[in-house]
This record gives C-alpha cells, structure tokens and sequence, in this order.
C-alpha cells in the first residue's frame, strides 16, 4: 500500500500533547496514509451518552479507499499499519515527515493532492507521474482544504520530502 512516507508515520514534534483518535479499520492501513473516519460503526448512530460510545463507533478507510470521499474530508495520518477489522490510531496534529507532490514553500498552508503527497495550497506544479493517475487514487481529488502548514518545504519530485505540522 502507500503512504506518505515509506518509512510510516514520521513525526518530528507534537508540541508535547499528541492528539490521536481511536478508530476500527474496514481495510488495510498502512502507517503514514491519510485516513477518512466515516462516523458511527456497526452498532448504528451514536447515542448521546458517552456511556455507550466506543472506539469501534469510528470507522477508518484509507484515503483512496473512501468511496467517492474527496480530500476535503480527510480526518488524520495513520500511525502505523492496521489490518481491517482491528484498531489503530490516526494523529490530527503534530509535524510529520511527508512527500511533496507539488510545490511546498515555508510558511505556506498546505493541502493534500492524493493519498500520498502534499503541496502548497495553489500550487500549480503538474503532478509527477508517482501522483498522477495511480491506481485506487481517483476518488480522492485536490479539495484545496488547509491540513496543515509547511514548516520545511520541498520541491515536486520522486523523493521528495518536506515536514508539514498536520492540523486537521
């Protein structure tokens, strides 16, 4: 599978309070992929006492694998691998080691443009063939939602890195 980064999750800093959410996933997650909650699991809806919610009350899939979902509804970054059917945690916040897929300027706020890579907001950089028409990608469009801000840019490019603090 892919991720943002061969190595999974790379966080850099979380500014000493990591925020996480528990979730059951429907597919394979691998660490580092963007993943996409779909909101009250098999039990049915959410009650309203807290007394009754569960970490199997989210439901996670990967960001390709969402089911027509665009980028806009990206809910976190997988921490490591998990297997369908068992639990795992998605990070909203904190930096991470992520491809650039675009352009990537210092300061600037940052969209994803897959389930893979990230860019500038705006940025009109084409796309390399790594990002462009992957197999499984292309339910997930560029929404030119903010997920974060770019603290260490990168260039467009095969391997091509840069650390975006997520804030999603």
């Amino acid at each position: 599978m892919t991720s943002t980064n061969e190595m999974g999750a790379t966080v850099v800093f979380d500014g000493g309070c990591p925020r996480t959410i528990t979730f059951k996933a429907m597919l394979d997650i691998s660490g580092g992929q963007f993943v996409v909650f779909s909101g009250a699991g098999v039990g049915g809806l959410v009650s309203s006492g807290a007394s009754t919610f569960s970490a199997a009350d989210i439901l996670a899939v990967p960001c390709y694998a969402s089911l027509g979902s665009a980028l806009e509804q990206i809910n976190g970054i997988a921490l490591y691998d998990v297997a369908s059917g068992t639990y795992g945690a998605a990070a909203t916040r904190g930096a991470y080691i992520v491809k650039v897929g675009g352009s990537l300027s210092p300061g600037t706020l940052v969209e994803a443009m897959g389930p893979t890579a990230v860019r500038t907001i705006g940025s009109k950089v084409v796309p390399t063939a790594e990002f462009a028409g992957n197999a499984g990608t292309a339910t997930c469009i560029p929404g030119a939602t903010t997920i974060g801000r770019c603290i260490v840019p990168g260039a467009s490019g095969t391997n091509s890195y840069g650390v975006v603090y997520l804030n999603i």
